[in-house]
């Protein structure tokens, strides 16, 4: 093994004695993987690793900090790229860690230490301050633990690691409530631990100030503060300073109880997850000093709701840059403002919108110069109209001919209405997924498959023309048995229009001219007398004062 320099050890072993790498004493090993059920790490066990630049010793759950960091001795003042302990000391309920145990690890020139799903709940603040080789150190995973609130807020305060360019800190909830550890489903208490002997960072008090600033290394280019609980009162304001290289900001899960203040500092940032924030109550400012952010990711963050009143599109307007935008889940059911994206229309590529509550397309594809990508999946759309699939084949030729639409997971329907659509999906050089074969619900309530209806279009159509017919004429058919009827229950009523429409005719108006002494002459035959002397005779000379002419009344002479 001359040349052996990755060993990945996958055995159930339980003690690593000093004795037992030996054998690769001369042997160039500079990687290191240990998996197997570990207990006991002696001392002096890695002392023949002259070479090794990486150690990775992943669910070793039965080890303790008392035992697996003092082993770190034999790398004291060299330089080394990872230290990876995750998923160790879970089982015995060592979860602090002390500055002489610290020192094993602050004594290494270290590039990427990972101390993740850990368990920790402090580690002592001189311990860090300490820290021999502070300025190696370029990546630092602490997720995924218990840390005190207050410590990680402090943590985030200190500038301590000044070439350091990775930072995860997320997952990072207490769950020492009443002094209790849950593992494996077991409940242990933290007997014989006085937490108050430690000098933890517990220096932040329970509530904000108004206006908060948070410094970070300035080398700093990924930061993933994310699913961390806070507490606290409602803020005006949170500044982000020392970042002059951040890359990307993950907070998503990371909210107070509502977006009622301004995020300042993110010029430096591109990518940006906020998302299950409590935006129900936002300022519109939120996230203007994001002026050079490329993505923004806000899933499941209330919009729908603090976006209401943004009536001038200002919580987007500054973000000029923004290509990539994902506001999927936030309920969203009417279409948006025309000025919400206006100043996205010429940068935006890429829009998410999955998982709301649109019944169509929510804006107007036409206006925007670069969309390539649009994920409308799991909404309420049951089928695109010809507007919407024209404004897509528009945006399709816009992009250079690589346009992506998703749509899974919509209540599509095939019936004769969305018959042009279902067309469209196997017709279309748009990319979709699965090749446009969707489910969609038939007029009788069956489950089928646009592509089976593609397959039978043609008949289709046909019966979908055979179908308006017979409507139309059933239709027409009914209307004219209504008129029939109406007219049979209201002839007399119809007479007296017919008449009137007759009297309306410029012929029997009198000129200036005339002086005329009855208004109308009724000529009738005998079987008509009654209804001339009763009905007729009423309605126009007692309830519209019409002057009649009768020959029976004696009006003229025979």
């Amino acid at each position: 093994m001359n040349s052996l320099k990755y060993l990945h050890s996958d055995i159930q072993i339980h003690v690593l004695r000093n004795c037992t790498f030996h054998a690769f004493e001369k042997t160039p090993l500079k990687y290191l993987e240990i998996k197997g059920k570990l207990m006991t790490i002696e001392k002096d066990t890695f002392s023949p690793l002259g070479f090794l630049s990486s150690l990775v010793t992943p669910n070793a759950r039965f080890l303790k900090l008392s035992n697996i960091l003092p082993a770190l001795h034999v790398f004291e003042n060299r330089q080394m790229d990872e230290l990876n302990l995750n998923i160790n000391f879970r089982v015995h309920g060592e979860f602090i860690i002390t500055t002489d145990l610290f020192a094993y690890i602050g004594n290494i020139c270290v590039k990427k230490l990972s101390l993740t799903f850990n368990g920790i709940r402090i580690i002592n603040a001189d311990a860090i301050q300490k820290m021999k080789y502070k300025h190696c150190l370029e990546s630092l995973n602490l997720s995924n633990n218990d840390f005190d609130f207050h410590q990680l807020h402090t943590i985030w305060y200190i500038n301590l690691f000044t070439h350091l360019k990775i930072l995860d800190m997320s997952d990072n909830n207490n769950q020492f409530n009443q002094n209790k550890i849950k593992i494996d489903g077991i409940k242990r208490t933290l007997d014989n631990t006085d937490l108050s002997d430690n000098k933890s960072f517990n220096i932040i008090p329970s509530f904000y100030p108004p206006d908060n600033v948070l410094w970070f290394p300035s080398t700093l280019e990924i930061l993933n503060i994310s699913c961390i609980e806070v507490v606290g009162n409602s803020i005006n304001s949170l500044t982000l300073k020392g970042i002059k290289d951040l890359q990307i900001l993950d907070l998503a899960y990371t909210s107070l109880f509502d977006c009622n203040y301004t995020l300042i500092g993110l010029q430096y940032i591109k990518v940006l997850n906020i998302s299950h924030f409590k935006c129900r109550l936002l300022n519109h400012q939120f996230l203007q000093s994001g002026i050079n952010m490329e993505q923004l990711i806000m899933q499941s963050s209330s919009l729908s709701i603090g976006l209401i009143d943004d009536h001038q599109g200002k919580f987007l307007h500054r973000l000029k840059r923004l290509q990539y935008i994902d506001f999927s889940r936030n309920a969203f059911q009417d279409r948006f403002r025309i000025s919400t994206f206006k100043s996205q229309l010429d940068s935006l590529h890429s829009l998410i919108l999955e998982g709301n509550l649109f019944t169509s397309i929510p804006l107007r594809l036409k206006d925007f110069n670069r969309l390539s990508f649009l994920n409308i999946r799991n909404n309420k759309i049951a089928y695109l109209t010809a507007q919407e699939i024209d404004a897509i084949e528009v945006l399709f030729r816009k992009s250079k001919r690589t346009m992506t639409v998703l749509l899974e997971g919509n209540p599509f329907v095939c019936t004769c209405a969305s018959l042009d659509f279902v067309e469209w999906l196997f017709t279309t050089k748009v990319k979709l997924e699965s090749n446009g074969c969707y489910s969609c619900v038939k007029n009788d309530g069956n489950i089928t498959t646009t592509n089976v209806v593609y397959n039978l279009l043609r008949i289709m159509r046909i019966r979908c023309i055979t179908t308006v017919w017979v409507i139309i004429s059933a239709t027409l058919f009914g209307v004219l048995i209504l008129f029939i009827l109406v007219g049979y229950r209201y002839k007399l009523r119809l007479q007296y229009f017919c008449l009137f429409i007759g009297m309306a005719n410029p012929l029997f108006w009198k000129t200036k001219e005339e002086a005329l002494e009855y208004d109308a002459y009724v000529a009738y035959c005998d079987g008509d007398y009654e209804w001339v002397y009763g009905p007729l005779r009423l309605f126009l000379e007692e309830r519209r004062h019409y002057k009649l002419l009768l020959s029976d009344r004696g009006d003229v002479l025979s």
